[in-house]
């Protein structure tokens, strides 16, 4: 980019001058756009609906502002969506606060702030335009000047009451002149708290109410003047700075009681109590966040009725996706560096294995049975079940993923060995790191060591099929562009497919074969494929590795066999090693692979054979 039009770009940005009119006018831009009369649900609905949807592979809604940002929270997203689809229609679901319930590291803030930043740039845009009275700190909705018994001639909906700062500044500064009330535009900003509020509990001890719903400016209070204490106040609490916008309440069962009042009263009458006499009407969104244990324990609580029945609760596990948890630890990590170059490329994918499994509910039948479970959550059927299977395995654990191991504790343990580990930290390294940290960890209890020495040697047999799969495309001559030709090759046969039905598609049939894939599953397969060559949260990454099943597939019809990369290893190591070093390895690491391929898994039978303990 040019930097004198990145300098332009931003000079525009900082000096973007605010529209300005008078209310006169105003009733006439309503009258032309009735959306700008939406509540502040509506604008977050909208928000999200703007930024486009999608269409997943299994069929499943994808919602593009989220892309990205959050991966494998499609369901939890699409809860979120429909709730402020359903509250933006003005619903009673909206005199709720939206609670996200989940263990500290599993995108509840990541979702939230996503939602913020969207909310922020979509009033930026011509169809997100908010309007406010000209110098209220808590920019009023000018609508609100209307008399209740007129409202109804405008054709838009209007509720609420002006508060009490803008009612002193219409009767004393504009003389009860509604026409010539200036009126201007507003954009909404997280750093400057204009639209959102955040709100963290703490010690509820210590805790001021005027955190919240601000305070009264005793310089502004003059004795002789009753109708002073109308501009009195300071409307700086997280409250008065989420009008017309979102309230983002962390910790939220951490608050007393004071404070949960207040939020009872807003959610369910959408007042404030103000720290002076009276209280106030206010618009705005309540998302709270919450760990499980906090949650539970509300709800045993018989005095906590009240709260629990305003709370529309949505739970925000792990993921249970290794795909998605790998593409979580490439986000944490973009940009930062490990201290080290040799890294292998299976590093991350051997540690998200772990780290699933740990969360997962233990199906039963060994081995096998827990591998099978993890397959199944990662979108590679095959012969463990198809999109149907998957769903009824969750629906049948509806707690799974709110337990095990954080990306969090993940990332720590690679960055505390990324610098120590000589040689190439492969995954090998990576399984010893999660395991000597484990009793560092908090909660961590010695009677369950037996539980998780079985979890690392189901990852140690997953890491084997993957060092395989690897030797594998290091046997076939520049792998990467066979398989992104053939990826091309099918997507232009599936595109073609899904409008002329009964075009000739040979290189899908053939995947189809390779796969096994049944006559009455093909349409679905198809249909999962086009849908995952489009999604924008995959752009960027290798076509051939955009569905797990294609994936496959093409793997299928590329590579040899294990035994024939076996009889290779005599004479052909040295150039895997070459091989996969032009595929992106470090020289240390794809030795390491080679050498672990030839000594550890040749004739090797059945699962790994595990010294963890």
């Amino acid at each position: 980019m040019d930097p004198k039009d990145l300098l332009a770009r931003i000079k525009s940005r900082r000096g973007e001058v605010s529209e300005e009119t008078t209310f006169a006018d105003y009733l006439g831009m309503v009258q032309e756009d009735p959306s700008l009369a939406r509540l502040s649900h509506a604008l977050i609905s909208d928000t999200i609906e703007a930024a486009g949807t999608s269409t997943g592979p299994d069929g499943e809604e994808i919602f593009d502002l989220f892309a990205g940002e959050l991966f494998g929270h499609d369901h939890v997203i699409k809860q979120v969506a429909d709730y402020f689809r359903a509250a933006g229609r003005r619903l009673d679901v909206r005199k709720r606060v939206l609670l996200l319930v989940g263990p500290p590291g599993t995108g509840k803030s990541t979702l939230v702030n996503t939602l913020k930043q969207g909310l922020q740039d979509y009033t930026h845009t011509d169809a997100g335009r908010v309007f406010a009275i000209k110098g209220t700190q808590m920019h009023e909705d000018p609508l609100r000047m209307i008399p209740e018994d007129m409202r109804g001639e405008l054709g838009v909906h209007i509720e609420g009451d002006l508060n009490p700062e803008a009612r002193w500044l219409l009767e004393h500064v504009y003389k009860d002149d509604v026409a010539s009330v200036p009126v201007e535009r507003i954009f909404y900003s997280v750093a400057e708290g204009r639209g959102f509020g955040t709100f963290v509990a703490t010690d509820p001890r210590s805790e001021d109410l005027r955190r919240l719903v601000g305070d009264v400016d005793v310089s502004a209070l003059d004795a002789d003047d009753p109708g002073s204490a109308r501009r009195g106040f300071r409307f700086d609490g997280e409250l008065n700075a989420a009008h017309r916008g979102m309230s983002d309440l962390l910790e939220i069962f951490k608050m007393d009681e004071r404070f949960l009042a207040v939020l009872l009263s807003l959610s369910q009458e959408q007042m404030v109590k103000t720290s002076g006499p009276g209280t106030m009407y206010s618009d705005q969104a309540i998302v709270a966040q919450s760990n499980l244990a906090e949650y539970e324990e509300l709800i045993e609580n018989p005095k906590a009725v009240a709260m629990a029945d305003r709370l529309v609760v949505i739970k925000v596990p792990f993921v249970l996706s290794v795909r998605d948890e790998v593409r979580i630890y490439e986000k944490m990590l973009s940009g930062a560096d490990l201290g080290r170059r040799d890294v292998s490329q299976l590093a991350l994918k051997t540690a998200a294995t772990f780290a699933v499994l740990t969360r997962l509910i233990h199906p039963g039948g060994g081995q096998k049975g827990l591998l099978r479970k993890l397959h199944l959550y990662d979108r590679r059927y095959g012969t463990h079940g198809g999109v149907e299977d998957a769903e009824k395995t969750r629906n049948e654990n509806p707690d799974e993923g709110m337990t095990g191991l954080s990306p969090r504790y993940v990332i720590n343990r690679l960055s505390q060995v990324a610098g120590t580990t000589k040689g190439c930290l492969d995954g090998l390294a990576v399984m010893q790191a999660l395991w000597d940290g484990l009793p560092q960890r908090a909660g961590f209890d010695e009677d369950e060591r037996e539980r998780w020495s079985e979890l690392l040697a189901a990852t140690e047999a997953e890491y084997q099929e993957m060092v395989k799969i690897e030797l594998q495309k290091a046997t076939v001559l520049d792998y990467k562009t066979s398989a992104t030709n053939m990826a091309k090759a099918i997507k232009t046969e599936v595109t073609d497919w899904s409008t002329s039905p009964d075009e000739a598609t040979p290189a899908l049939r053939r995947i189809e074969r390779l796969l096994d894939v049944p006559q009455y599953r093909r349409e679905a397969f198809r249909t999962g494929l086009l849908a995952s060559f489009g999604l924008k949260g995959q752009r960027g990454r290798p076509l051939h590795t955009r569905h797990p099943l294609l994936e496959e597939g093409i793997n299928r019809a590329l590579l040899p066999s294990w035994n024939e990369v076996v009889r290779g290893f005599a004479d052909h190591s040295e150039s895997m090693v070459v091989s996969l070093q032009s595929a992106g390895w470090r020289k240390s690491c794809a030795r390491n692979l080679v050498e672990y391929g030839e000594t550890e898994l040749t004739n090797r039978k059945g699962g790994a054979e595990s010294d963890w303990s």
